[in-house]
């Protein structure tokens, strides 16, 4: 398991209460679902990166109809009612978890809040459409270049992000792009401690095992960034096209 999973789960009960830019991420999700509603109903939704299911809620409640399949790389099949399919796995290996003949054109709607960033993103969008309908939807949120730049700019580590322009190349492949956009949040915190504690909980640094967090740095930091933190967040919706 990797250390960014494994970060997951052993913080799963504190990152309810640190995920606040993700919780606003998943608001706007759904905010951009319903202003594209589908010509057909949503009667089938594959989420990925589901985590204990703070998105899959809010889902569940604009698709009250529609079955569930949800998948994460950690175990939170607990978190789950029955009328919800939990599938733990990776998602490099999606292929061999949802074999294309029997999960192949199988859903109408692909989601993931928050979650695209820790995968081989040009890989698994370019995967994803052999497992939507005709004319499904691909909704999904992730993070952009500039995401915690501070964090990157200090210290020096993070992860590969995409720009909105190859978001966009890779997209119009197999995809009428119907949303694609990015915002900036900037969180406050009393110290710069704070501000690494709340990384540590939310699990989204991305920092490598080993990293040493001094007295000097903390102090850099606070100097510098005066205790902020911002995130680069990315929404897109699109529609697979007529002829994949």
């Amino acid at each position: 398991m990797s250390l960014s999973a494994k970060r997951f789960l052993r913080h799963i009960h504190n990152y309810e209460q640190h995920a606040i830019v993700q919780h606003q991420m998943a608001k706007k999700l759904i905010e951009i679902a319903r202003t594209h509603p589908q010509s057909a109903p949503i009667e089938s939704i594959f989420e990925f990166g589901c985590g204990a299911g703070s998105y899959t809620r809010l889902l569940a409640e604009t698709y009250p109809n529609a079955r569930f399949v949800c998948n994460d790389i950690n175990d939170y099949a607990r978190y789950f009612d029955e009328d919800k399919e939990f599938m733990q796995f990776c998602m490099d290996h999606i292929d061999t978890y949802l074999p294309l003949e029997h999960f192949g054109s199988s859903f109408d709607l692909i989601s993931a809040n928050a979650a695209l960033q820790w995968l081989n993103q040009r890989q698994c969008l370019q995967t994803l459409p052999r497992f939507l309908r005709h004319r499904g939807g691909l909704l999904l949120s992730s993070f952009g270049q500039r995401n915690l730049w501070q964090i990157q700019e200090l210290c020096g580590v993070g992860l590969e992000y995409l720009s909105m322009e190859e978001y966009e190349e890779i997209l119009s492949r197999d995809f009428e792009i119907l949303h694609l956009s990015r915002s900036s949040h900037t969180l406050h915190f009393e110290s710069a401690l704070e501000v690494f504690r709340h990384l540590h909980y939310s699990g989204v640094n991305g920092v490598q095992k080993g990293f040493f967090l001094g007295k000097e740095l903390l102090h850099t930091y606070e100097k510098a960034f005066k205790n902020a933190l911002t995130y680069d967040c990315v929404f897109l919706y699109a529609r697979k096209k007529h002829n994949t």
